[in-house]
């Protein structure tokens, strides 16, 4: 990937682990913003009184950048992914019906009544005799010294269920988050409220072909037998 794309991963992973984090009621990635702000503010004050400089210029530049690239993390939901066809492989193995994928996941996942959108999570993936396909990620609570952390409710299994009949597109490409960059696929697919995304991130080029294969197949298998 570019040397672009491996910024703004940092800069999304970054966002991400402020947006997952808090103390007290206040997100952390609100935190940061709200003192950037003021930092700004303060700085822009002070160049008002005593005159602008060179430096005091560059410094409120700085805060509204890092604050832009925050929103702009947030909008994009934190993932950078860019298409790239996948390499040629003459012999690839099929996925057996429950056979397992461990993998890493970026999308909703759902437990209980809770819905919750995760960035890179480790990911069991499996597919069903009906076609159906599971994701099943490990969410682990963290803190940093005992301040600040994700919710302790979140901790466990979240789940993630994409029916091959529903699926729009497959797209491989690669993903990049924070220092890693990882082959992945996207999968659209049509939801009750209108269409979702799931990033499913590999450890390889051999697994990515695995399960490129998996979800491409089932798809137009369910297409072909739509009446």
């Amino acid at each position: 990937m570019p040397i672009l794309d491996r910024f703004l991963g940092l800069i999304s992973a970054l966002a991400y682990a402020l947006q997952r984090s808090k103390i007290g009621f206040l997100r952390l990635h609100v935190g940061a913003m709200l003192l950037c702000l003021a930092g700004a503010a303060y700085v822009a004050y002070h160049g008002w009184q005593e005159g602008f400089t060179l430096g005091r210029g560059a410094l409120v530049a700085l805060y509204l950048m890092f604050i832009a690239l925050l929103l702009w993390a947030d909008m994009r939901r934190y993932v950078i992914f860019r298409c790239r066809p996948a390499s040629g492989s003459e012999a690839v193995p099929d996925l057996s019906a429950e056979e397992k994928l461990f993998l890493r996941g970026s999308g909703f996942f759902e437990v209980s009544d809770m819905r919750r959108y995760f960035v890179e999570v480790p990911v069991v993936f499996w597919t069903t005799q009906l076609a159906e396909h599971i994701l099943a990620a490990k969410v682990r609570a963290f803190n940093i010294f005992g301040l600040a952390g994700v919710p302790r409710e979140e901790r466990g299994w979240w789940y993630a269920f994409i029916e091959s009949r529903r699926v729009i597109e497959v797209v491989p490409g690669e993903l990049c988050f924070g220092f890693r960059v990882r082959p992945a696929v996207r999968v659209l697919s049509r939801a009750k409220k209108g269409r979702e995304v799931v990033y499913l991130s590999c450890s390889g080029a051999e697994q990515l072909a695995v399960l490129l294969k998996e979800l491409q197949a089932k798809a137009g298998a369910a297409c072909r037998s739509l009446p």
